[in-house]
């Protein structure tokens, strides 16, 4: 068995099913320490630090941007080092809009923990589906 197996496993939760996304176990994987990249290129991106980074990057999108948001996974895919995860992202801004988009989610592992992150998107996407909303200032440190 991988010592990923339990990223894979969680991810496989977090990351399927859309509404039925859970990330509880993903983020118990993550190192106290973990850095979450998310593109600058929307207002609510940039570089989250630990556990509580990640989960304010999220209470960011849903207090500000987003009703829902969520993902489900065409793939786990374990790379030794890295967890791959392709997915569909279907979201529903505050405005009414929504988006389908693609996303590829990467994660670096190291003894079974999580320490990196890194989101890949069409960000444009993400850009005109929140057009003409308030933005704010990033949750990012």
């Amino acid at each position: 068995m991988s010592h990923n197996q339990a990223v894979v496993d969680a991810c496989r939760r977090a990351y399927s099913g859309f509404e039925k996304n859970d990330s509880s176990d993903l983020v118990a994987l993550m190192s106290p320490d973990v850095v979450f990249h998310f593109p600058t290129s929307l207002p609510y991106g940039g570089t989250f630090h630990g556990r509580e980074g990640f989960l304010a990057f999220y209470r960011d999108l849903f207090d500000h941007y987003y009703e829902y948001f969520n993902y489900d996974a065409h793939a786990v895919l374990d790379a030794g080092s890295h967890v791959v995860v392709p997915v569909t992202a279907r979201a529903k801004a505050s405005n009414g809009r929504t988006m389908e988009n693609e996303h590829c989610l990467l994660f670096t592992c190291s003894d079974g923990l999580i320490t990196e992150a890194r989101l890949y998107a069409d960000t444009a996407k993400g850009r005109d589906v929140i057009e003409g909303l308030r933005t704010f200032p990033s949750a990012a440190s």
